[in-house]
């Protein structure tokens, strides 16, 4: 029977040329679309989860609660992970991370920066990572070790082979011995990395590190065997309150646990409890995967059905003839089924093509052939379970025609399908409304983001490390760079200052309320850093007036001085780390590690002897690139062995908000294959419905009916579902973008116009499209079609 199904089901798609291509065009697109977000979203998923012991290792975050107010994180002291394992049974292994930088490493002639990470003696033991050269029992066991990535051999020392046992100098002063080399790991793994650097370094290097109390890395434990994490949270709960002398009970500060393999998605917090993250991205992408295809399939359920009048003939003889309602039922469920497995065949095909362009955008590396055994199973699923949807409806339609009527021409055999298609196109159109306010929104954010001044001009800026000494100083730097007709301001700081990792809460204010949790991040710059990074002084000034040249003056930001509540802030007296100074400046808030984040209170302390650190250039945008030539020759004279590598400012605050544009492409073009699905169904539908009408398009062109009042009548009924599809889209689309914006510390007002242009080009590409058919059906010769009456 399933031989004698597909026959005849092949036979109906080829003698149904038109319907059938449009079904497969909608239905190739809502798959593709479909398809490549699924494996977006499975790449996601699986991020950070292959490690071996995935299911025992969980990150540790800190939750700090003051009178109801909970700052959470996964901010922890540098030295917890040694006092957790030594003294919870349950820990087995236990290592702290760093965050993200760039070291000069050398040996012999080469010398370049690389990307890495500190970490812990027991790191390899609880990460999974393949080994070139090396082992783990040995990567880790001194400080003077190093492991670095197979590229970062091939760089140094031709291959992994000629990098084992070789030593390396670490910042033009320390020799490492090269311990192991590292396969490149795996595109699922979150922290990629050139080497990986032994814990008491960063110790060293960091003088506030080894103090408990305060915090900044995150910190990762693998439990035994058969351990509980609910049994180990207990446990940890209040760990930190013994090493706290201030601690009482108006400030509290707790320890948790997350499976690790959960950060990479889920990494926010709200009121102390994670919430959200990347997996909002992916819970969008899903319903936008979700709805194309439901608009797909809602085209070929509108045009199957439509074409029923077309199909009852047939239906009514195989009903005469004996045929049961099931059998029919499965005769149109195998077409459609069969319908579903050719465009998933040409769909995989474009997947093909187009996953290169995917791939660059959306910085993945996804590839058909790399595809699980369970994803393959997933795609046919999907093809078959699009199949049966789209085909359920009219196959239950056509199966229950009855025979008497259909050869009587009982047309009120089609008048249910007529209003269920009716209310498919509304709730198509309602989703394409959807699809597109949201483009259009995220496009506003996403230029407010990149073209707005967000607290400071980071155009023209660009930032490269200087690692100085007395006999080579910044200030000789600044003073000869300032010489060149390019340079503009010049300036330094500690760290780069849209990125910070380590908070602190030891610092002092008049009328401070004691025990008061919050957390203050802190950075030294140098002079004329106001000037220089194109921030306001909103108060005060900063550290370029000389009156105030020693290290007794702080400038804090805005939302440090909301929080410290002082009227009249300059002059007032603030201490930090124990170093008592007055309050010099109040400085305008500017974003600070994420454009969604809140802003953190800032302290910046005066670092005008700094040798070493980011060097802020402020450049003049005519003649950039002869500008910054003259800068890597000035620094390469000065610092021959320490290779120039430099950013703009503007590239770097581009990545804190890459996955917004990587959202927003994306988002984009499956609006737009949205639209183009939506409008095939529709063309089918007009091309039915002037098939239906042809004759009634005679009899009034015979009459004197104009092409343009016959172009009306086709496209008024068909304008009418999709206003009704835009008014019911416009609020469900307010809602949801709305409290997308919500996330975002620096947001647009919500554009009411956004809504009227999205329904107006709806509106204009659905008349196109109905028009395009309606004036050829209005402008057919009245004899053709009146001539068989």
């Amino acid at each position: 029977m399933l031989k004698n199904h597909l026959k005849i089901a092949w036979r109906n798609i080829i003698n149904n040329k038109v319907f059938s291509i449009l079904n497969i065009v909608g239905l190739v697109t809502g798959l593709l679309c479909s398809l490549l977000i699924y494996m977006w979203v499975a790449d996601e998923v699986s991020i950070d989860k292959y490690h071996e012991n995935n299911d025992r290792l969980y990150a540790v975050f800190q939750k700090q609660i003051f009178e109801g107010r909970i700052d959470a994180g996964y901010f922890t002291p540098a030295v917890l992970y040694r006092e957790l394992k030594d003294k919870i049974p349950e820990i087995e292994k236990a290592s702290p991370m760093s965050w993200k930088g760039a070291k000069t490493f050398s040996y012999n002639d080469r010398i370049f920066k690389q990307e890495g990470y500190f970490v812990g003696e027991d790191y390899f033991d609880m990460f999974s990572y393949k080994f070139l050269e090396g082992t783990v029992a040995s990567v880790m066991n001194s400080p003077n070790n190093i492991a670095i990535s197979e590229e970062m051999a091939q760089v140094f020392f031709g291959s992994a082979e000629n990098a084992i046992g070789k030593s390396i100098s670490y910042e033009n002063h320390r020799p490492l011995l090269v311990s192991a080399v590292l396969k490149d790991v795996s595109p699922t793994n979150s922290k990629k990395s050139d080497f990986f650097l032994h814990w008491d370094i960063f110790l060293e290097e960091n003088g506030w590190a080894p103090d408990i109390t305060n915090s900044g890395p995150p910190t990762f434990i693998m439990l035994k065997e058969n351990s509980q994490q609910t049994a180990v949270n207990a446990k940890i709960k209040d760990f930190l309150v013994p090493y706290r002398a201030t601690e009482d009970d108006n400030f509290t500060v707790e320890l948790g646990l997350q499976p690790y393999g959960d950060t990479y998605l889920h990494n926010n917090f709200e009121n102390g409890i994670i919430s959200g993250g990347r997996i909002e991205n992916v819970r969008i992408f899903g319903f936008i995967a979700f709805f194309v295809l439901l608009i797909a399939c809602i085209n070929f359920m509108n045009l199957s059905s439509a074409g029923s009048l077309q199909r009852s003939r047939e239906v009514g003889v195989r009903k005469a003839l004996g045929a049961k309602k099931g059998g029919l039922i499965s005769q149109f469920l195998v077409e459609a089924i069969l319908l579903s497995f050719i465009s998933t065949f040409f769909s995989l095909i474009l997947i093909e093509l187009v996953l290169p362009v995917f791939n660059e955008f959306a910085e993945k590396e996804l590839s058909l052939w790399d595809l699980s055994a369970f994803s393959w199973i997933c795609i046919l699923a999907v093809s078959l379970f699009t199949g049966i949807v789209s085909g359920s409806y009219p196959a239950f339609v056509l199966s229950s025609f009855k025979a008497i009527d259909i050869f009587k021409k009982n047309r009120n055999t089609n008048a249910n399908s007529r209003w269920v298609r009716q209310g498919l196109v509304v709730f198509q159109f309602a989703l394409t409304i959807i699809l597109i306010s949201g483009m259009l929104v995220t496009s506003r954010q996403i230029d407010y983001i990149q073209n707005e001044n967000l607290g400071f001009d980071r155009h023209n800026v660009f930032v490269f490390a200087y690692q100085g000494d007395s006999t080579r100083s910044f200030s000789s730097l600044k003073e000869r760079a300032l010489q060149l007709s390019g340079v503009l301001s010049m300036s330094i700081t500690n760290q780069g200052p849209m990125q910070f990792s380590n908070g602190f809460d030891d610092i002092q204010w008049t009328g401070k309320p004691d025990n008061d949790p919050t957390i203050f991040m802190s950075m030294d710059v140098g002079p004329d850093f106001a000037e220089t990074w194109g921030t306001e002084m909103i108060m005060g000034t900063d550290f370029s007036d000389k009156r105030i040249a020693d290290n007794s003056g702080y400038i804090i930001n805005e939302t440090a001085l909301k929080i410290m509540g002082l009227e009249n802030p300059i002059g007032k007296p603030l201490t930090m780390w124990g170093n008592k100074g007055t309050i010099i400046g109040v400085m305008k808030d500017y974003p600070i590690n994420t454009v969604k984040s809140t802003i953190p209170p800032l302290v910046i302390r005066n670092g005008e002897y700094m040798n070493s650190g980011a060097v802020l250039a402020r450049i003049s945008p005519d003649n950039v690139l002869q500008t910054v030539e003259a800068l890597e020759k000035l620094y390469t004279e000065i610092l021959p062995e320490i290779p120039f590598q430099y950013v703009f400012s503007d590239a770097w605050y581009n990545d804190m908000y890459k996955s917004e544009t990587v959202f927003f492409k994306l988002s984009q073009y499956f609006s737009l294959m949205a639209i183009f699905i939506s409008c095939i169904g529709l063309f089918g539908l007009v091309i039915f419905s002037a098939q239906q009408r042809v004759k009634e398009i005679g009899i009034r062109k015979v009459l004197g009916a104009s092409v343009g009042k016959i172009t009306t009548l086709l496209v008024k009924d068909f304008l009418k579902l999709v206003v009704l599809g835009i008014v019911l889209g416009f609020p469900v689309a307010w809602y949801f973008m709305n409290k997308w914006l919500t996330s975002y510390e620096y947001r647009i007002d919500m554009p009411w116009w956004v809504f009227g242009l999205a329904g107006f080009l709806v509106m204009a590409i659905a008349i196109l499209t109905v028009s395009f058919k309606s004036v050829r059906a209005a402008m057919t010769n009245p004899v053709e079609s009146l001539r068989t009456e």
